[in-house]
C-alpha cells in the first residue's frame, strides 16, 4: 500500500465503529453509555487524566488528534478549554459531536488525516492525541504537523506504544504469534484450500483481541501473506487493536527522542501494565502494578514543549 491508499485502510478499519464501543454492551441511553465509558476508561487506564492534565487546560486552545468517542475531549471541554477535535473517520467525528451534546458542551469537530491537518501554524496552545498517531502510515509526518500547528510554548501530549514492554515481548511476539502459528501449522494440509475460500475485501472490524474469531483471522492473514505474516515488523500491527488493524508502530524511549527531535524539550514515561486481567497478580496493589508500568508498561507518554 501507498499513499492514499494506506489511508484509506486505516479509515476503513477504523471506521468499523467509534473506539471503546466493544468496553460498554449494555447502558440505559445514549448518555448512560458514554458516562459508563468514561468511569470504564480511567479505572482501566487510570494514568490517562495525570497525563492529559485536563485541568491545566482551561482557557486554551486544545486540539485533539483521534478522538475516539470523545471521551478525553469532554473532560478538556468540562475543564474550560476551547476544545477542536480531528478525527480520520466519521463515525468517530459523529460519535464525537454526540458525546458533547449528551453533556451539553460545545467544541468544534472535523474530519481529517492526522498526516496534513487543516489548521494555521501556531493555532493551538495544547495538541493531545492518545493511542492514535502509530496508526498511521506515517507517524513522522504526524509529529510534524503537531510541531507546526502548536503556539511556541505549546504542549504536545502524545501516547505512542511502548516497544520495551511486556505487551510487545511476551503477549504479542510470545503468546499471539505462537498462537497463530499452531492455528496455522493444524491446517497445514488445507492451506492451498482455504485460500481459495478467502474474499480479498471483506473485513470483520473485529476490535481487541478476547474475540475467538481473533484467530481465524489471523490464519486468514497467514494465507495472504505466508511466514513473513510472523515477522515482528509485520505481525505486531495486527495485535494491538484488532488482526485487520493496518498500522500500528512500536516505539522505544530513545525512538521517541528522535521522533520529536524538532521540539525545545521532551520528556517520556511509561504506564499501563493491567494486571488485573491475570489472575495471579490480580489482587496486587496498584502502587505495584505502577512500579511495574513504569519499567515495562504498554504505553509510552511523552510530553514535548515546542
Amino acid at each position: 500500500m501507498s499513499g492514499d491508499s494506506d489511508i484509506a485502510a486505516v479509515r476503513t478499519f477504523w471506521n468499523t465503529e467509534a473506539c471503546g464501543t466493544h468496553f460498554v454492551p449494555q447502558y440505559a441511553d445514549r448518555r448512560d453509555f458514554f458516562r459508563r465509558y468514561r468511569e470504564f476508561r480511567y479505572r482501566t487506564e487510570w494514568h490517562i487524566p495525570a497525563f492529559a492534565q485536563f485541568a491545566a487546560a482551561a482557557g486554551k486552545r486544545v486540539l485533539e488528534i483521534g478522538t475516539g468517542n470523545g471521551a478525553d475531549g469532554v473532560m478538556f471541554a468540562m475543564q474550560g478549554a476551547s476544545y477542536t477535535g480531528v478525527d480520520l473517520t466519521p463515525e468517530a467525528i459523529e460519535s464525537t459531536r454526540e458525546h458533547f451534546a449528551a453533556e451539553g458542551l460545545a467544541g468544534e469537530f472535523r474530519q481529517g488525516n492526522a498526516e496534513t491537518l487543516a489548521f494555521a501554524d501556531g493555532s493551538f496552545d495544547i495538541v493531545y492525541s492518545f493511542g492514535v498517531l502509530h496508526h498511521t502510515p506515517r507517524p513522522a509526518a504526524a509529529i510534524a504537523e503537531v510541531h507546526r500547528v502548536l503556539k511556541p510554548g505549546g504542549v504536545a501530549r502524545v501516547m505512542l506504544y511502548h516497544r520495551n514492554s511486556f505487551n510487545y515481548h511476551a503477549r504479542i511476539l510470545g503468546y499471539m504469534r505462537a498462537r497463530t502459528a499452531w492455528t496455522a501449522l493444524r491446517r497445514a494440509g488445507r492451506w492451498q484450500a482455504d485460500r481459495e475460500g478467502l474474499h480479498a475485501d471483506a473485513i470483520a472490524g473485529v476490535r481487541g483481541n478476547a474475540s475467538p474469531e481473533v484467530w481465524e483471522i489471523h490464519y486468514a492473514n497467514f494465507l495472504r501473506e505466508g511466514w513473513r505474516y510472523l515477522s515482528p515488523e509485520r505481525f505486531v500491527h495486527h495485535c494491538t487493536d484488532g488482526p485487520e488493524c493496518p498500522y500500528a508502530f512500536t516505539y522505544s524511549r530513545r525512538d521517541a527522542g528522535k521522533l520529536f527531535s524538532a521540539f525545545s524539550s521532551v520528556r517520556t514515561s511509561v504506564a499501563h501494565l493491567p494486571l488485573n486481567k491475570y489472575p495471579l497478580v490480580s489482587r496486587l496493589p496498584r502502587a505495584f502494578e505502577g512500579w511495574c508500568a513504569g519499567k515495562i508498561g504498554w504505553h509510552l507518554l511523552i510530553e514535548a514543549v515546542k
